[in-house]
């Protein structure tokens, strides 16, 4: 569904305008009727993957495909949901006015009832005739998971769904994440939440300082993290993470962002 293919992201930075690479000669595949996490440190280039992704920004180098359409072409975005990770909404409006206004925006032409079934699916529609501003972080983010599944798109695009929220916001939001699952929806979605890893995912692909390091279904990640876990010497952050899956993949984002 998805195809990065070498694609690198630089921006100038300091007075004399010096590259920085974002993203590093990123190749991945995000496979349709999957749900792919996409986890990595704070900075490593996640969102900015993302971005791409959507269209909002360019590569600097190499390409990105969605369903055979490069990513900047609008038709690429046509069967595309997609969730920013801080959404905010101008005061004043309702919920429903909101979800009504991106409707025309985005040229869906969604019904009343296809509005309200959006905003059933998200938990949000109880809160449809309330100010937006007055909703809590979760209820913007359901507010926001609302619009971007309008239209019923196969490809869903979601960056740090879960950050900010309490435990009972996460819990729920899981909830509406194993329904589009099991609707067999396309999903990628960053993390840097590591128990998210197992419980959410098909597929696992991590990112530390641009650079993809791993890249595999979570079945074949977990045989390869029970074979570290039983090398492994220091069970000092099994208070911190509880699983070899979870261990493994602190260890390996730690050591090669200090590589």
């Amino acid at each position: 569904m998805i195809e990065l293919k070498n694609v690198t992201k630089y921006f100038r930075v300091g007075f004399f305008g010096n590259k920085k690479n974002a993203v590093k000669d990123l190749s991945l595949n995000i496979e349709e009727g999957q749900v792919t996490g996409f986890f990595g440190p704070n900075g490593a280039g996640k969102s900015t993957t993302i971005k791409m992704i959507v269209g909002l920004i360019n590569p600097s180098v190499g390409g990105i495909k969605i369903n055979g359409y490069d990513a900047s072409d609008y038709r690429a975005r046509l069967k595309l949901g997609y969730l920013p990770e801080s959404p905010s909404f101008p005061r004043g409006l309702k919920g429903i006015e909101i979800i009504s206004y991106y409707s025309n925006l985005l040229n869906i032409r969604a019904s009343k009832d296809a509005i309200d079934e959006a905003l059933k699916s998200a938990g949000i529609f109880h809160a449809k005739n309330i100010q937006a501003h007055k909703y809590s972080k979760g209820m913007t983010q359901r507010l926001a998971l609302a619009i971007s599944i309008l239209g019923d798109p196969e490809i869903l695009i979601f960056d740090e769904p879960l950050s900010g929220l309490d435990p009972i916001g996460r819990k729920e939001f899981k909830d509406i994440i194993f329904k589009l699952k099991e609707r067999k929806k396309t999903i990628f979605f960053s993390s840097h939440v590591l128990a998210d890893s197992k419980e959410l995912c098909d597929r696992i692909a991590v990112l530390v300082n641009g650079r993809l390091i791993k890249n595999k279904d979570v079945a074949e990640i977990e045989k390869e993290a029970e074979a570290y876990s039983e090398e492994r010497k220091d069970n000092s952050l099994t208070g911190e993470y509880n699983t070899p899956l979870e261990i493994y993949l602190y260890d390996l984002m730690l050591k090669s962002g200090k590589n």
